[in-house]
């Protein structure tokens, strides 16, 4: 899975459950990725979420996020 995937992924989970964060950054981990997110107002906590790469499709990625962030359908 590409950066921009999980970039997508991930804005797409926090513009459609109402998460008041943004994504603060991407990166490469050992075995996925690990997604940053920052609170849109001051002294909201900021959340990280990891991402194994075993899981790869977008649904995994999708639910992945969305349980890192506490949202649920």
């Amino acid at each position: 899975m590409e950066r921009t995937d999980v970039q997508r992924m991930a804005d797409s989970v926090l513009r459609d459950y109402g998460v008041p964060m943004t994504v603060a950054a991407i990166s490469p981990a050992e075995a996925g990725w690990t997604v940053a997110f920052a609170g849109s107002f001051p002294g909201a906590p900021s959340i990280e979420v990891r991402l194994g790469c075993g899981r790869a499709s977008a649904y995994h990625v999708r639910e992945s996020i969305k349980r890192g962030l506490a949202v649920a359908d």
